[in-house]
């Protein structure tokens, strides 16, 4: 019986992609929280710590101080990081990595992999899921470096 409840609990909370990507692509820290939420709860995996990199990441951009700003930065790109070592064959952490690069101050020093991962992206998008190819698409439409 505990183990349906939480099986329930988890379908509840969990996320589509397609949605995800509106959020890491939008500009309201509502729904970048909103989205936290939804992935924490999910069980722990390396998608749900990529994801939660990401949008810690993009979230560090609302906070107030330069310290809390970079404090969450770091915080986010660790685990972004660490999944995308254990997974360098993961497009999807990839284009979640160019996303935030591409839109890091200058000052972070953030933008080494933005050619490679572009052209990763670019080499296996038509292996990806339809939802992560719609999101890819929208993006290319202003990104500076990517191009379908």
């Amino acid at each position: 019986m505990t183990q349906l409840f939480t099986t329930l609990l988890v379908l509840a909370v969990s996320f589509s992609k397609a949605e995800y990507f509106k959020v890491i692509e939008g500009k309201d820290v509502s729904t970048i929280n909103t989205m936290l939420t939804k992935i924490s709860a999910t069980k722990e995996s390396s998608d749900q710590r990529a994801y939660k990199g990401a949008l810690i990441m993009k979230k560090s951009g609302f906070e107030k101080t330069p310290k809390e700003k970079l404090e969450l930065f770091k915080q986010g790109k660790t685990l972004l990081e660490k999944e995308i070592s254990s997974n360098a064959k993961n497009t999807e952490y990839r284009f979640l990595r160019l996303i935030i690069q591409e839109n890091a101050p200058a000052i972070l020093k953030y933008q080494s992999n933005i050619a490679e991962d572009a052209k990763w992206i670019k080499a296996n998008y038509s292996s990806l899921a339809t939802d992560v190819k719609n999101s890819i698409v929208s993006y290319a439409k202003t990104s500076k470096n990517l191009d379908l």
